[in-house]
Order: structure tokens, then C-alpha cells, then sequence
């Protein structure tokens, strides 16, 4: 049929039989012609920031005055693990979370085993001196809520997510009226502000992009402030067990 379509093996993408056959000549054609296909070079290229895109399934953490909640991405991530060990790196901007047992002495309750059917869900970590000192050391707006997107890094102490205070989204308190243009009905949005840094940008260069990503595949913990044992290396097998707080408790999603 003409209108059928050919997936190609490699890209994924669809083309009909006409456009697959002129493709494949034009490459035979550079081949005979012993001559290279172009090459293009990533300078000038720029990556949006990944906040610009759906972050259901991404692992973030949402911070407000005197709450602290990492979503469903991440306790998936560690499923099992019920207690972390929150750190800042004043100097990096930076919050990381360590897996740890309950033992440890600073262990903090981040995820709790549902009773109704033994499901992992996140729990809000209550703290006011913690998320003042955070937003002491972001200069936040107190009455706005924060949401920073994740990402996994290796450790000295195994796998962590770190989270980047810098490139936090911006959430204010109060939702803006509009006009759907649609059906002409007024409805509320929440206005977010992302960093400063892409204004008047489309996101970093992905030269950029490509360096951190190949920096920041480990992280240390010089500049941290924590109690972290030195010789600790977490085991989430040795951490899998149902949580004493009360079912009562609302699981709490923050995939906005």
C-alpha cells in the first residue's frame, strides 16, 4: 500500500516505502562519492532545564516553611528504605539524602509501609529549624513552597540522590484567575518562576551540560553538614520494616 508505513531499525522513526528508498540512495550515493555526511557540531546548542517538561515520574522534593516532602520518584528509587539522613552543602547549594538505618542517631523518617495493603508511601518530614536554614541559606521567599528536581549520584557510602537549591522552581502562595479561551470560564493556575539563569535563554549550553553530568557522577561529602559515619554503607535489606506511625496519615504526592 502507499500509505504504509516502515519503522526503521535504529531510529524508531516512520517513514513510508518512498521516503525509506530515497534515504538509502542518499546514502549510497555519499558512499560511492567516498565522501562523509555532514557533521554537526553541539556549539550554540541549548538544553531546556528538565523542570520544563512533565516531572511525574522524575524524583524531586518539595519544600515549604517547616515541611519537607520527597515524592513517590523517590521512595520507588528506595523502595523499602524508611529512614534517610538529610545533608547541606551550604557552599555547593546543595541537599543530598543518604539511605540509613534507624539506629543512626540523626535518621530521619521519609517513607512509611501502608497498613491496607503493605504499599511504600512518602511521609512529610515536619522540621521549622531545618527549612529556615534553607531558606536562610537560598534567601527564599518564606511564604512561598519550593520544588527542586533529583538525580542519583555515587557516594562513598553508595547510591544518593542529590538535589541542585539553585534550580528550584518557585511555587506562589496565591493562584492567578484567567479566561479560558475556550470556554470563557475563569479558572486559577499556580504561577511558578524558575531560576534566574534562564532568562532570556532556552537552558544551559549542552557542552555545559555534558561536563556536569560527567562531574557530578560522584558526589563527596567535603562542605556536607550531617553525622554520616565514615565506614557507613547502606544495605536497604537491612531497613525493610512497617512503620509504627498511624495509618491516619495522608500520603502525600508532590508531582505537580
Amino acid at each position: 500500500m502507499d500509505n504504509m508505513k516502515t519503522e526503521t531499525k535504529n531510529g524508531g522513526n516512520n517513514f513510508t516505502p518512498e521516503e525509506y528508498m530515497l534515504i538509502r540512495r542518499l546514502v549510497q550515493t555519499k558512499l560511492e562519492q567516498k565522501r562523509e555526511l555532514e557533521f554537526e557540531s553541539f556549539d550554540g546548542y541549548e538544553l531546556p532545564p528538565r523542570t520544563q517538561f512533565s516531572m511525574l515520574n522524575k524524583p524531586a522534593v518539595t519544600i515549604k516553611h517547616g515541611q519537607m516532602t520527597f515524592n513517590m520518584a523517590c521512595i520507588r528509587l528506595f523502595e523499602g528504605v524508611k529512614y534517610i539522613l538529610p545533608i547541606i552543602n551550604a557552599g555547593k547549594e546543595r541537599l543530598a539524602v543518604v539511605m540509613c538505618a534507624e539506629e543512626e542517631s540523626a535518621s530521619v523518617e521519609w517513607a512509611r509501609k501502608r497498613k491496607k495493603d503493605d504499599a511504600w508511601v512518602n511521609k512529610p518530614i515536619i522540621s521549622n529549624e531545618f527549612t529556615r536554614n534553607i531558606y536562610k541559606l537560598m534567601n527564599w521567599n518564606r511564604e512561598c513552597r519550593y520544588k527542586i528536581l533529583g538525580r542519583l549520584a555515587n557516594s562513598s557510602s553508595g547510591l544518593i540522590l542529590v538535589f541542585d537549591l539553585g534550580d528550584s522552581i518557585m511555587f506562589t502562595p496565591n493562584k492567578f484567575e484567567y479566561v479560558d479561551p475556550v470556554t470563557g470560564k475563569i479558572k486559577k493556575k499556580t504561577v511558578k518562576y524558575f531560576p534566574d539563569e534562564y532568562e532570556n535563554h532556552i537552558g544551559k549550553s549542552f557542552s555545559d551540560y555534558v561536563a556536569i553530568r560527567q562531574l557530578n557522577s560522584f558526589e563527596d561529602f567535603i562542605g556536607y553538614q550531617g553525622e554520616i559515619p565514615a565506614d557507613m554503607t547502606f544495605n536497604p535489606k537491612d531497613d525493610i520494616s512497617a512503620s509504627g506511625s498511624s495509618d491516619n496519615v495522608k500520603e502525600t504526592r508532590t508531582d505537580e
